[in-house]
């Protein structure tokens, strides 16, 4: 665990809905800590404490007065609080909400949160849409329409009809528009559906600038019981995604690929993450920290994205049989 400094904000996995934390006083055994949005005084003892540091990195999304900010930049103080730069403001951690809609993808499987299997991989190819072959990119396309309402029915061959009326990105054409793939204008009275429409445009920029994906958990049983592989998207300053899988042994699986009928069943389906706790702490913060730390040695990037994926009975890791 960190040092814990007063002023920092922390976070409780086993209260995650008491929001944001700001630590009063602490030292080597024990700390107090506010939750201001509920007013609620604690006291824990760091050897069985479930607080775990909230920390924002540049990209990050974070509420102050109930508004957005982008994080630009961080810095730690000499006092080992953090001061978030956005824009032209210094915000100082102590001062933003306690409620934060938005909390870092690597905190969120800890606090039980998870997305649906399949939002990682419509995540992972959103950052890299412009890369996408034409094949490629009709299926995320599809994807990301339906994820926001859009229905499609077919005309006739590569030409369909697209229904956005039900949806939230107001499209500027009704439901009776023919509709299809590609640059080519060729329609009568219709639309080419590319990366450039505004209807793409519209639902690219709000699919990333949600958390959609950024944490997701799967169970897949074709892995070995126990078992447990993080799935990680990275992304370099120039724009480069970089995708790695790392198994409980730390090796790199460069071909790891979780099974297609285990993300389908997943779409609709909700976890319980609570029997598999134990186990997410043993296990996730390590396969984390190492998959940080090769991200920093190949110039990776910045993590945009995760998924834990485990076996069948990964509750029982770390576990004795009898």
């Amino acid at each position: 665990m960190p040092n814990i400094m007063p002023g920092q904000r922390w976070i409780s996995s086993a209260e995650p809905e008491l929001g944001l934390g700001t630590i009063l006083r602490a030292d080597a055994r024990q700390s107090d800590i506010i939750f201001t949005g509920c007013g609620e005084l604690k006291h824990f003892t760091h050897a069985s404490s479930p607080l775990l540091r909230v920390r924002f990195e540049p990209g990050d999304c974070l509420f102050m007065n109930g508004s957005v900010c982008t994080v630009d930049a961080v810095n730690e103080d000499a006092g080992g609080t953090l001061n978030y730069r956005c824009g032209a403001e210094i915000l100082h951690e102590g001062s933003i909400d306690p409620e934060q809609q938005h909390l870092p993808a690597t905190l969120r499987l800890l606090v039980g949160q998870y997305d649906a299997a399949y939002l990682f991989e419509l995540r992972r190819r959103a950052l890299q849409a412009g890369l996408l072959d034409q094949g490629s990119f009709e299926l995320f396309a599809m994807a990301l329409l339906d994820h926001y309402g859009c229905r499609f029915t077919p005309v006739s061959e590569h030409v369909f009809l697209l229904d956005a009326e039900a949806s939230e990105l107001e499209p500027e054409f009704d439901k009776n528009t023919p509709c299809r793939f590609g640059n080519d204008e060729n329609i009568d009275e219709g639309h080419s559906i590319h990366g450039g429409h505004p209807l793409m445009q519209i639902a690219l920029e709000r699919f990333l600038q949600s958390r959609a994906g950024s944490a997701g958990f799967l169970i897949d049983d074709t892995l070995s019981a126990r078992s447990a592989v993080l799935e990680t998207v990275f992304r370099s300053a120039d724009g480069a995604v970089r995708l790695m899988a790392l198994d409980a042994r730390g090796n790199h699986l460069p071909a790891f690929t979780p099974s297609e009928q285990a993300v389908f069943r997943s779409r609709d389906s909700q976890i319980d993450l609570k029997p598999f706790m134990r186990s997410l702490t043993q296990i996730y913060p390590m396969l984390l920290e190492a998959s940080l730390q090769h991200a920093v040695e190949t110039d990776a990037g910045k993590l945009e994205a995760l998924r834990l994926v485990v076996g069948a009975e990964f509750a029982l890791f770390g576990k004795k049989s009898r």
